[in-house]
């Protein structure tokens, strides 16, 4: 039945992979892609909401193999370019949604939590939804970008990005169990969500690793701002999205670990921190399109 359904959604087992291929359309080999993210998205739903079993062992391998592609597609583009396709819109959006299904599967693999996939799928979907509305011509870097300093950077504030996404994610799962037992409602599905305690772990383990990683952008991001414009901090307003960012997630695990707190307050300020990345991801550029750090629109 999954095999029969996956065809009706797009014949994934042997048809393009229109998404992948769009993203990055100067690898023409991806028109022979197996898999899909729509895909397993879908079979994560399945796996959820039907308790499809055959679903669930299909989605994370689909999954796999989209982030292949995408890696595929990513390096090809890099060897074009010349230098790490992470200069403008169409290029960190598509590198956003990639991180977050690498990162995404090996939590999976090491958490055993698959039925979360189709609260992180979505997400990156509408991340390559936004890369496709984007110009996608390849351009010369500006002086700016021309420093090695661009794919360490970029890469720690995106590995930043994506653990918080994921900790957000499962915060949003915790509240809506939370919810659905607090008012003691009847929902057989929300019984295949992981227990509260190991969703309040795990996204605990997350922030405090996505804190590291936002420390160290921090850091790199002062460096080469030193390097670029004499000074390491020049409030620019992404400047101050990431430090307000940073302070967020150190007030959460200040809370957690001085003042006790458990649960759904700490899932709010979960929910509270992912807002505030996305106001660094996008909206300071948004916000001040003039401003020194406007890189992706």
């Amino acid at each position: 039945m999954v095999i029969a359904t996956l065809r009706s959604c797009g014949t994934c087992l042997g048809c393009a992979t229109t998404m992948e291929r769009t993203v990055y359309d100067q690898y023409r080999p991806l028109h022979n892609s197996p898999c899909s993210l729509r895909c397993s998205t879908f079979c994560y739903g399945l796996r959820w909401l039907a308790d499809s079993r055959r679903a669930g062992h299909w989605a994370a391998p689909l999954l796999l193999g989209a982030a292949l592609l995408h890696g595929i597609a990513f390096a090809t583009r890099w060897l074009e370019s010349g230098y790490p396709p992470l200069a403008n819109g169409f290029e960190v959006f598509s590198f956003f949604a990639w991180g977050l299904i690498l990162v995404y599967l090996i939590v999976e693999h090491r958490s055993g939590q698959a039925v979360l996939g189709l609260f992180v799928t979505p997400l990156a979907l509408l991340s390559l939804l936004i890369a496709l509305a984007l110009p996608k011509k390849i351009q010369p870097l500006i002086p700016v970008l021309r420093s090695h300093w661009l794919m360490v950077h970029v890469a720690v504030s995106f590995a930043a990005f994506v653990t918080f996404s994921l900790a957000f994610v499962v915060a949003l799962a915790y509240l809506l169990q939370e919810r659905v037992l607090r008012h003691k409602a009847r929902s057989r599905w929300i019984w295949r969500l992981p227990a509260l305690e190991a969703m309040d772990r795990l996204s605990h383990r997350l922030a405090a690793l996505g804190l590291l990683l936002m420390t160290g952008s921090l850091l790199t991001g002062s460096t080469w701002a030193e390097q670029a414009w004499g000074v390491p901090w020049v409030w620019q307003p992404q400047q101050i999205a990431a430090l307000t960012t940073w302070v967020i997630y150190l007030v959460y695990l200040y809370a957690r670990h001085s003042v006790g707190w458990r649960g759904r307050r700490l899932a709010w300020l979960l929910v509270a921190g992912f807002v505030s990345v996305i106001v660094t991801f996008v909206g300071a550029d948004l916000i001040a399109p003039g401003s020194l750090h406007n890189f992706l629109f």
